[in-house]
């Protein structure tokens, strides 16, 4: 990709134009004038405006628009078929049975068939896509900020976004690959209001786990290990014992379970190995195993055998089919008879990088072995890092140190010289005895006669 400036055969300056494999000409009405002249300088720096537009990633004709004002016509494109007449409902009948694992998520599936007739399908179903405006995807936003959940709740700009921007972009996106709508309205949002994490500190944790060990045995080991390695509780419900290597004290996370099916975890980053720490390891050394194992069962299974996911131990602690009533609500059980401040169960993975932070624990090192980024670390725990800085410098200055940097100096290290003390002015400056106002005699100017001025 690139521009430059060449001179036809009558004369007259014309782009050479490098874009998409084509070697593309397009003439001017400027005359060469010469490697100076002004017809040429005008007329290169119109090509480096091309060539950056071109680098953002604008079309041709657009970045020749943008510079020069205009674009010849076998340039310009093919002007873009009316789309197809269909409505969003009979579009979404067909679409959502397309939607299906594993070409997506579960999960995902599930919210997409939710949201759609639940809340968008009663508003916009009916509604052709070249009907839907800007404007009415607006004031669509606006009645779902003012209307209630069925809890009775209101919707939070976040949770209106996921509406729009996720759910219905989502069905609009294949829809304008199939020829049925045209480009997604772009809407302005206000900044989020993120939440900043809310973790346990040293006591509530040990607290909880303390309260398991005497009234819940069985999920002890589960706290546990969500607790001392700041996994997510779909990682750790994927785990295997042919992930874990106690030899080593090494784990290996490649996947993660939620709605009873595993998939790939949340991000590439969190696809990783990571050290577990010493009593990590001793405590799964002492969960039972089958004594011949090829390494494919679970390391976290439920009460009647089955592999752990979020739908027997959701996040929020209450399971969504409990089996009895000891198991409905375990989590904020235990919470409230230990009076520690209800928190989700997500919380576990914010206390382990509180903790981890707030022991000096390195922040590039920490982001790699949570799986997630320094970035989002600073944003969401800074207040949790520790802010010692200069404590491990000091610990490691060198010895002899002050002996050599003072020794036959005088100076910042050192002060002002002895004996000036009692000459130290009444406002005295930074430095005072280096510039000049030990000097009790005023500054006089003695004035030179005229003659002394005139020429020789």
């Amino acid at each position: 990709m690139g521009v430059s400036v060449v001179t036809n055969q009558h004369g007259y300056l014309r782009f050479r134009i490098f874009w998409n494999g084509r070697d593309i000409a397009v003439s001017t009405r400027f005359r060469d004038d010469g490697p100076q002249g002004r017809n040429r300088r005008l007329v290169s720096a119109k090509a480096i405006l091309i060539e950056e537009e071109l680098k953002r990633g604008a079309e041709l004709h657009r970045a020749l628009l943008q510079v020069l004002g205009d674009c010849p016509p076998r340039l310009m494109p093919a002007p873009a078929s009316a789309p197809k007449a269909r409505t969003i409902r009979s579009y979404y009948e067909e679409w959502i049975e397309r939607r299906v694992p594993p070409l997506v998520r579960l999960s995902t599936a599930k919210r997409h068939r939710l949201c759609f007739e639940a809340i968008i399908l009663p508003e916009l179903g009916g509604a052709l896509f070249q009907d839907v405006t800007k404007s009415r995807i607006e004031a669509f936003r606006s009645k779902l900020l003012r209307g209630r959940t069925r809890r009775g709740t209101t919707r939070t700009v976040k949770a209106v976004r996921n509406i729009i921007d996720w759910h219905l972009r989502s069905l609009w996106r294949d829809a304008e690959r199939e020829g049925y709508a045209g480009p997604f309205p772009r809407l302005d949002w206000p900044r989020a209001h993120r939440e900043k994490p809310d973790p346990f500190d040293g006591d509530e944790r040990d607290s909880i786990l303390a309260w398991f060990a005497e009234h819940d045995p069985y999920w002890h080991p589960w706290l546990f290990f969500l607790f001392w390695t700041g996994m997510r509780h779909g990682e750790a419900a994927a785990l295997r014992w042919k992930d874990i290597d106690l030899k080593r004290g090494i784990v290996s996370i490649s996947r993660s379970r939620d709605e009873g099916e595993e998939n790939a975890p949340k991000t590439t980053g969190s696809i990783r190995e990571i050290p577990m720490l010493p009593w990590v390891i001793d405590l799964l050394k002492r969960l039972p195993r089958r004594l011949y194992s090829d390494g494919e069962e679970f390391v976290f299974l439920t009460p009647e055998g089955k592999p752990m996911t979020d739908t027997w131990w959701p996040k929020r602690g209450a399971a969504r089919r409990p089996v009895d009533e000891e198991s409905k609500g375990i989590w904020f059980r235990c919470l409230r008879s230990l009076g520690i401040r209800p928190r989700k169960f997500y919380a576990t993975r914010h206390t382990f990088i509180a903790w981890a932070l707030s022991e000096g624990a390195n922040l590039k090192g920490l982001a790699e072995y949570c799986g997630t980024s320094v970035q989002m670390i600073e944003q969401s725990y800074g207040r949790y890092i520790r802010k010692d800085f200069l404590g491990p410098l000091i610990a490691a200055r060198p010895d002899g140190l002050r002996d050599a940097a003072v020794r036959g100096k005088t100076g910042p290290l050192t002060g002002p010289p002895k004996g000036v003390f009692e000459k130290r002015p009444e406002f005295p400056t930074e430095f005072w005895w280096r510039r000049g106002e030990l000097n009790p005699r005023p500054k006089t100017f003695r004035l030179r006669p005229l003659h002394a001025y005139s020429a020789n």
